[in-house]
Protein backbone atom coordinates (compact mmCIF):
# COMPACT_ATOMS: atom_id res chain seq x y z
CA UNK A 1 0.00 0.00 0.00
CA UNK A 2 1.18 3.82 -1.02
CA UNK A 3 1.10 6.00 1.75
CA UNK A 4 0.37 9.60 1.79
CA UNK A 5 3.78 11.42 2.05
CA UNK A 6 1.48 14.09 4.50
CA UNK A 7 -1.23 12.48 6.09
CA UNK A 8 -4.69 14.64 6.05
CA UNK A 9 -7.10 14.69 9.11
CA UNK A 10 -8.38 12.21 10.29
CA UNK A 11 -11.46 13.70 10.31
CA UNK A 12 -11.29 13.97 6.42
CA UNK A 13 -11.20 10.65 5.94
CA UNK A 14 -13.40 7.01 7.13
CA UNK A 15 -16.87 9.09 6.76
CA UNK A 16 -19.80 7.40 6.39
CA UNK A 17 -20.55 8.90 2.48
CA UNK A 18 -16.92 7.88 1.50
CA UNK A 19 -17.19 4.64 3.47
CA UNK A 20 -20.61 3.88 1.31
CA UNK A 21 -19.03 5.19 -1.91
CA UNK A 22 -15.76 2.28 -0.96
CA UNK A 23 -18.08 -0.13 -0.78
CA UNK A 24 -20.06 0.15 -4.08
CA UNK A 25 -17.06 0.50 -6.34
CA UNK A 26 -15.30 -2.82 -4.42
CA UNK A 27 -18.82 -4.53 -5.43
CA UNK A 28 -19.01 -2.83 -8.84
CA UNK A 29 -14.85 -4.26 -9.46
CA UNK A 30 -16.15 -7.66 -8.44
CA UNK A 31 -18.49 -7.45 -10.48
CA UNK A 32 -16.13 -6.44 -13.61
CA UNK A 33 -13.48 -8.49 -12.68
CA UNK A 34 -15.38 -11.79 -12.80
CA UNK A 35 -16.98 -10.61 -16.50
CA UNK A 36 -14.04 -9.86 -17.57
CA UNK A 37 -12.64 -13.36 -16.50
CA UNK A 38 -15.63 -14.88 -17.57
CA UNK A 39 -14.94 -13.43 -20.99
CA UNK A 40 -11.61 -14.32 -21.26
CA UNK A 41 -11.92 -18.13 -20.28
CA UNK A 42 -14.91 -18.34 -23.31
CA UNK A 43 -12.65 -16.35 -25.95
CA UNK A 44 -10.75 -18.75 -28.38
CA UNK A 45 -8.45 -16.17 -29.88
CA UNK A 46 -10.38 -16.34 -32.98
CA UNK A 47 -12.43 -12.74 -31.88
CA UNK A 48 -11.98 -9.72 -33.28
CA UNK A 49 -9.22 -7.96 -31.10
CA UNK A 50 -11.47 -5.03 -30.91
CA UNK A 51 -13.51 -7.14 -28.56
CA UNK A 52 -10.44 -8.40 -25.97
CA UNK A 53 -9.79 -4.48 -26.17
CA UNK A 54 -13.16 -3.20 -24.81
CA UNK A 55 -13.30 -5.83 -21.90
CA UNK A 56 -9.82 -4.39 -20.58
CA UNK A 57 -10.69 -0.82 -21.29
CA UNK A 58 -13.80 -1.40 -19.02
CA UNK A 59 -11.97 -3.25 -16.49
CA UNK A 60 -9.35 -0.69 -16.51
CA UNK A 61 -12.11 2.75 -15.82
CA UNK A 62 -14.08 0.31 -12.52
CA UNK A 63 -10.34 -0.29 -11.15
CA UNK A 64 -9.54 3.68 -10.99
CA UNK A 65 -12.79 4.20 -9.62
CA UNK A 66 -12.10 1.55 -7.00
CA UNK A 67 -8.72 2.98 -6.64
CA UNK A 68 -9.95 6.82 -6.24
CA UNK A 69 -12.86 5.49 -3.53
CA UNK A 70 -10.27 3.94 -1.46
CA UNK A 71 -7.98 7.38 -1.28
CA UNK A 72 -11.19 9.14 -0.59
CA UNK A 73 -11.82 6.63 2.07
CA UNK A 74 -8.57 6.54 3.48
CA UNK A 75 -6.38 9.00 2.13
CA UNK A 76 -4.02 6.26 0.55
CA UNK A 77 -4.00 4.12 -3.26
CA UNK A 78 -2.86 0.83 -3.45
CA UNK A 79 -2.02 1.25 -6.82
CA UNK A 80 0.09 3.50 -8.66
CA UNK A 81 -1.68 3.80 -12.15
CA UNK A 82 -0.19 6.98 -13.41
CA UNK A 83 3.56 5.74 -12.47
CA UNK A 84 3.02 2.36 -14.75
CA UNK A 85 2.11 4.29 -17.82
CA UNK A 86 4.93 6.84 -17.44
CA UNK A 87 7.13 3.62 -17.21
CA UNK A 88 5.20 2.51 -20.61
CA UNK A 89 5.82 5.95 -22.08
CA UNK A 90 9.75 5.92 -21.76
CA UNK A 91 9.92 2.37 -23.00
CA UNK A 92 8.75 3.40 -26.58
CA UNK A 93 10.82 6.18 -26.71
CA UNK A 94 12.77 5.67 -29.93
CA UNK A 95 16.26 6.31 -29.75
CA UNK A 96 18.30 9.03 -31.61
CA UNK A 97 19.53 8.65 -35.29
CA UNK A 98 23.45 9.38 -35.78
CA UNK A 99 25.01 9.51 -38.83
CA UNK A 100 28.46 10.63 -38.95
CA UNK A 101 29.89 12.08 -42.19
CA UNK A 102 33.69 11.73 -42.30
CA UNK A 103 35.64 13.23 -44.98
CA UNK A 104 39.26 14.34 -46.00
CA UNK A 105 40.91 16.65 -49.11
CA UNK A 106 44.69 16.82 -50.26
CA UNK A 107 45.27 19.49 -51.96
CA UNK A 108 48.14 20.68 -54.18
CA UNK A 109 49.14 24.79 -54.45
CA UNK A 110 49.92 25.34 -57.78
CA UNK A 111 49.73 30.00 -57.48
CA UNK A 112 50.23 30.90 -53.73
CA UNK A 113 49.60 34.17 -55.39
CA UNK A 114 46.28 33.63 -56.74
CA UNK A 115 44.96 32.04 -53.67
CA UNK A 116 46.30 34.34 -51.54
CA UNK A 117 44.56 37.15 -53.50
CA UNK A 118 41.11 34.85 -53.46
CA UNK A 119 41.59 34.42 -49.49
CA UNK A 120 41.79 37.96 -48.80
CA UNK A 121 38.97 38.78 -50.63
CA UNK A 122 36.95 36.35 -49.35
CA UNK A 123 37.71 37.65 -45.48
CA UNK A 124 36.71 41.15 -46.59
CA UNK A 125 33.42 40.09 -47.98
CA UNK A 126 33.06 37.87 -44.48
CA UNK A 127 34.82 38.77 -41.88
CA UNK A 128 35.96 35.73 -39.02
CA UNK A 129 35.25 37.20 -35.48
CA UNK A 130 38.24 39.42 -34.62
CA UNK A 131 41.31 37.89 -32.59
CA UNK A 132 42.85 39.45 -29.21
CA UNK A 133 44.46 42.27 -31.01
CA UNK A 134 40.88 43.60 -32.32
CA UNK A 135 42.75 42.92 -35.76
CA UNK A 136 41.48 40.20 -38.61
CA UNK A 137 44.05 37.10 -38.61
CA UNK A 138 46.26 38.13 -41.76
CA UNK A 139 45.89 35.98 -44.68
CA UNK A 140 49.27 34.80 -45.89
CA UNK A 141 49.57 30.86 -45.48
CA UNK A 142 47.54 28.92 -48.02
CA UNK A 143 45.96 27.33 -45.33
CA UNK A 144 44.22 30.42 -44.18
CA UNK A 145 43.23 31.34 -47.40
CA UNK A 146 41.23 28.32 -48.17
CA UNK A 147 39.79 28.64 -44.64
CA UNK A 148 39.00 32.06 -45.19
CA UNK A 149 37.37 30.92 -48.91
CA UNK A 150 35.65 27.85 -47.07
CA UNK A 151 34.27 30.32 -44.47
CA UNK A 152 32.15 32.12 -47.15
CA UNK A 153 31.21 29.71 -49.69
CA UNK A 154 31.28 26.24 -47.84
CA UNK A 155 33.35 23.10 -49.27
CA UNK A 156 35.04 25.23 -52.27
CA UNK A 157 37.66 21.88 -52.53
CA UNK A 158 36.88 21.96 -56.23
CA UNK A 159 36.87 25.74 -57.14
CA UNK A 160 40.13 27.00 -55.47
CA UNK A 161 41.63 29.12 -57.01
CA UNK A 162 45.09 27.98 -57.64
CA UNK A 163 44.64 24.74 -56.13
CA UNK A 164 44.33 21.56 -57.94
CA UNK A 165 43.00 18.62 -55.74
CA UNK A 166 45.45 15.43 -55.43
CA UNK A 167 42.15 13.27 -54.00
CA UNK A 168 39.16 13.52 -51.49
CA UNK A 169 37.33 10.89 -50.50
CA UNK A 170 33.62 11.23 -48.35
CA UNK A 171 32.08 8.51 -45.77
CA UNK A 172 28.81 7.95 -44.56
CA UNK A 173 28.88 6.17 -41.43
CA UNK A 174 25.66 4.90 -39.00
CA UNK A 175 27.31 4.20 -35.23
CA UNK A 176 27.14 1.25 -33.46
CA UNK A 177 28.00 0.68 -29.79
CA UNK A 178 30.21 1.69 -28.60
CA UNK A 179 29.96 4.98 -30.11
CA UNK A 180 31.87 8.05 -28.85
CA UNK A 181 30.66 11.74 -30.00
CA UNK A 182 32.58 14.13 -31.73
CA UNK A 183 34.14 16.38 -29.07
CA UNK A 184 33.68 19.45 -30.67
CA UNK A 185 35.84 21.26 -27.99
CA UNK A 186 38.51 18.76 -27.88
CA UNK A 187 41.96 20.54 -27.43
CA UNK A 188 43.79 18.39 -30.73
CA UNK A 189 40.30 18.21 -33.09
CA UNK A 190 42.47 16.13 -35.61
CA UNK A 191 42.36 13.03 -33.52
CA UNK A 192 38.67 13.45 -33.54
CA UNK A 193 38.45 13.38 -37.46
CA UNK A 194 38.12 9.41 -38.24
CA UNK A 195 35.20 7.49 -39.04
CA UNK A 196 33.56 5.87 -35.70
CA UNK A 197 32.75 2.17 -35.13
CA UNK A 198 29.66 1.80 -37.71
CA UNK A 199 28.53 0.72 -40.94
CA UNK A 200 29.85 2.67 -43.95
CA UNK A 201 26.39 3.79 -46.35
CA UNK A 202 28.04 5.64 -48.36
CA UNK A 203 31.76 6.63 -50.24
CA UNK A 204 32.06 9.31 -52.62
CA UNK A 205 36.12 9.56 -53.60
CA UNK A 206 37.53 12.29 -56.17
CA UNK A 207 41.15 12.56 -58.13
Amino acid sequence: MTELDTPAPAEQFFSEQSRAALADASRKLAERLQAHTDALLAMTGDEDNATLFDHNAALEGVVEDWNDAVFEHTGTTPLLLDDSIEDEDDEEAEPDQVISVVSRFDLRVVDLDVLLEAGRAAQERHPAELDETGDHEPVDTAEQAIYEISREVGEAWFELPGVEMVAGARAYVVPEPPFEPLDADAEDVVTELIAPNGTATHAETWA
